[in-house]
């Protein structure tokens, strides 16, 4: 059995995404603080570089002088073990995303999924600057204990997402010599839960489309295209589920040039059911529903 999996790699922001705290460090503290340092330790550069930040707040050009406050997450070593110099706040601006349902603290898990293409763990298995062999890496395995359903996440044990689509009969008949016989099963699988929808008419484009089947192809899914945007940008692909209309793309399922593993009717009409059936006798039917 093969395990499924989904390549990622980070995604940048396209808009700056206001950072969780500000980092406010006071910086005639900080002088002299690295003074005192200087004339303690003399010219000890392991010393005289060394931060209070395992995450890089202070690792800049000009280390606390200009703290990096979108990779502080809030541990607090810093105004530990310097109270003085520097402090942690929640960032007014962070606190102000999305609103009484959809909180800030949602947003950001969003914004981080859609950023790193993973899920946000921060203690069952975590691989961060806290990870590793040794106590730490122990501390941070606790949650194992009492969440062993999450151990799926970091791929130590199985779990299946396969769906099928499609239709099947109640129960199978079989004839005197045992086979089947009567309606059949009809349906295709997909290893996840998850297919890539139309987009607005307003939006589509090559380029859009193309994306829309290159990613289903890579995470082995389907997206839902209009058949004319598949045989007009050519993405003749079994990734590619074409949606028609009676009116428009009665003549672009002449053109699609393969046979699709599932048709979608934006609308229904027996006639053009009973059209679609016959020039695609192995393929579903699917209706597209308006709530």
């Amino acid at each position: 059995m093969r395990r499924y999996h989904i390549e990622t790699t980070t995604a940048p922001d396209v808009a700056p995404h206001p950072s969780r705290f500000r980092v406010k460090v006071k910086k005639h503290r900080l002088a002299l603080l690295l003074l005192q340092e200087l004339r303690h330790y003399g010219l000890n550069k392991e010393v005289l570089l060394s931060r209070p930040c395992i995450y890089g707040v202070f690792s800049g050009p000009v280390g606390g002088f200009a703290p990096r406050e979108h990779l502080c997450v809030g541990c607090l070593r810093c105004t530990t073990e310097h109270p003085d110099v520097v402090q942690i706040h929640r960032n007014p601006e962070h606190a102000r995303l999305g609103d009484s349902y959809f909180t800030a603290e949602h947003v950001e898990t969003v914004a981080y999924e859609a950023r790193t293409g993973t899920i946000p763990v921060r203690g069952a298995g975590y691989r961060g600057p806290f990870g590793g062999e040794g106590w730490d890496g122990m501390w941070t395995d606790m949650s194992e204990i009492v969440r062993p359903t999450r151990d799926g996440i970091h791929g130590r044990e199985f779990i299946s997402t396969v769906v099928d689509i499609g239709s099947r009969p109640p129960f199978l008949e079989f004839d005197a010599s045992g086979l089947l016989n009567g309606e059949l099963p009809q349906t295709f699988s997909l290893p996840i839960p998850m297919l890539f929808d139309a987009p607005p008419p307003s939006l589509m484009s090559r380029r859009l489309a193309t994306v829309l089947v290159e990613a289903a192809r890579a995470t082995e899914t389907v997206t839902i295209l209009p058949a004319s945007a598949i045989v007009k940008f050519g993405l003749r692909a079994r990734a590619a589920i074409p949606l028609v209309t009676q009116e428009d793309d009665v003549a672009s399922l002449a053109g699609l040039g393969f046979e699709p593993l599932m048709i979608e009717m934006a609308a229904w009409d027996d006639r053009f059911y009973r059209e679609i059936r016959a020039r695609f006798p192995n393929g579903l039917v699917g209706l597209r529903l308006r709530y």
